[in-house]
């Protein structure tokens, strides 16, 4: 009833540009994973959790020779902390990690990254880890972020969700210490609709990088962060 499992085979065909400059990669894989989800709501869940672990193994047949494995394990819980649900508390977790070569030969595309509307709110897409001279995202190996909401409706359809999340990615396979995570705040609006809340949110970084990272950010979407 809460469980789906996914599995098959996969082809990729990119040509793509980075700091190494211009590659092509034609990979074969084969995508496994397996989800528990036993939420009352897709978008605007109010109570139970989400368990996600995906392995997916990579092999080039075009382009440059590649080989790596990428995984992924992400969770979330959330609370109604009130009768009629009015406080909702909610928690995340995801690591992830790509073994079997160097940063450098992993695709851009395959690489991990954080930061954005649904990771580290308060960075720029994409921005929390490694950054080339010109402050654009380099990716790396292994991710680690958490977060934390509580989400209030204040009156009506409109709501409030002060937030809380962390992140680093790091160019290991494994994880190196979260001390170094970079950590934003903030605020978040709801009006909630028939089809799921409409969302809008100001981040602010606690603990931003000095002339890399802007004051705050804002997104917009449909649906809570996670």
């Amino acid at each position: 009833r809460w469980w789906r499992v996914r599995g098959g085979p996969s082809f990729e065909y990119s040509d793509q540009s980075d700091n190494q400059g211009e590659r092509t990669f034609g990979l074969v894989g084969a995508p496994l994973s397996a989800t528990y989800d036993n939420t009352d709501d897709i978008l605007n869940p109010t109570k139970g959790a989400r368990l996600t672990i995906g392995l997916t193994p990579y092999a080039s047949v075009l382009g440059d020779n590649v080989e790596f494995v990428s995984s992924e394990i992400s969770a979330a819980a959330y609370r109604a902390l009130d009768d009629d649900k009015r406080f909702i508390a909610a928690a995340r977790f995801c690591l992830g990690s790509v073994a079997g070569a160097d940063t450098v030969f992993i695709p851009a595309s395959k690489r991990l990254y954080s930061g954005g509307g649904g990771s580290v709110r308060g960075f720029r897409f994409q921005s929390v880890g490694p950054l080339d001279t010109l402050e654009d995202p380099l990716g790396g190996r292994s991710v680690v972020e958490v977060g934390a909401e509580m989400r209030i409706r204040v009156f009506g359809d409109f709501g409030i969700v002060p937030f809380i999340e962390g992140g680093n990615v790091y160019d290991t396979a494994t994880p190196e210490a979260f001390t170094d995570a970079l950590w934003a705040a903030g605020l978040g609006l709801r009006y909630f609709t028939a089809v799921g809340p409409l969302r809008l949110d100001f981040g602010f970084p606690l603990n931003g990088r000095d002339g890399i990272d802007d004051a705050f950010q804002f997104y917009i979407s449909l649906g809570q962060a996670f």
